[in-house]
């Protein structure tokens, strides 16, 4: 039987993760892309009823297989989200579903899988779990811009930004009822494992440098498509 060792952040067993996860997400949406719509429509319904399935289904995994409490486990992170909301997208084609959990998918989902809030390394099924599901996401909204064509605007930064600010105080307060050990958005208590939150002020002073850093990742985030779109017009001209 494999010992299971301490998580460490980059690692072989944690890069290897995330070279598996980065060439799926690449190479699955590049291959789906050259199907006939037909087939890409269904192969999305698919993975939208995966997403969404996904999330409902991982409370109970964590509850009654690794004795997680109720409290940290309504999907209302960022990243569980994220995966419902891109599943929806899938479903029913609904813009600000793709728009949000694009932004929130790629700054959450990637600083996750970066720095993980996981005690243990491959193969604990806390691992495994974690990375799996944050892996979906990622290939899941690679799907959606890769093999069906879909980015983001500038109308969508807006809509990210203004949906976030709306949704946060929601979380805040959620965990104000739920009670310890509910955290949702780490809006409570910093993650267990190293994060950049280790370098903000402690919670709840840390939540206006949220606000701030969303801000500007979500600029970050479109800032390829926007020089894209900037030499194209240089282009045309």
């Amino acid at each position: 039987m494999m010992d299971i060792q301490p998580f460490v952040m980059f690692s072989n067993s944690h890069l290897v993760t995330l070279l598996i996860i980065i060439s799926i997400a690449i190479l699955l949406p590049a291959i789906i892309k050259n199907k006939r719509r037909e087939d890409k429509l269904l192969i999305a319904k698919v993975l939208g009823c995966a997403a969404i399935c996904l999330e409902l289904v991982k409370p109970f995994v964590w509850h009654y297989s690794m004795d997680f409490p109720w409290a940290r486990l309504i999907p209302i992170h960022m990243c569980n989200l994220s995966t419902i909301f891109i599943g929806i997208f899938l479903l029913t084609d609904k813009r600000i579903f793709f728009e949000v959990s694009f932004f929130w998918g790629i700054g959450g989902g990637i600083n996750a899988l970066l720095t993980p809030d996981v005690p243990d390394a491959f193969p604990d099924p806390q691992y495994i779990l974690f990375f799996f599901g944050h892996g979906f996401l990622i290939v899941a909204i690679a799907f959606a811009c890769i093999s069906l064509k879909n980015r983001p605007t500038l109308t969508s930064v807006r809509n990210g930004i203004v949906f976030s600010l709306a949704t946060l105080p929601l979380i805040y307060f959620i965990n104000k009822i739920v009670g310890p050990p509910a955290n949702y958005w780490y809006l409570g208590v910093k993650p267990v494992g190293e994060s950049l939150l280790d370098l903000f002020p402690d919670p709840p002073m840390h939540i206006p440098v949220l606000i701030t850093l969303g801000v500007i990742l979500f600029y970050l985030i479109y800032s390829p498509y926007w020089i894209y779109d900037h030499l194209k017009k240089q282009d045309a001209l």
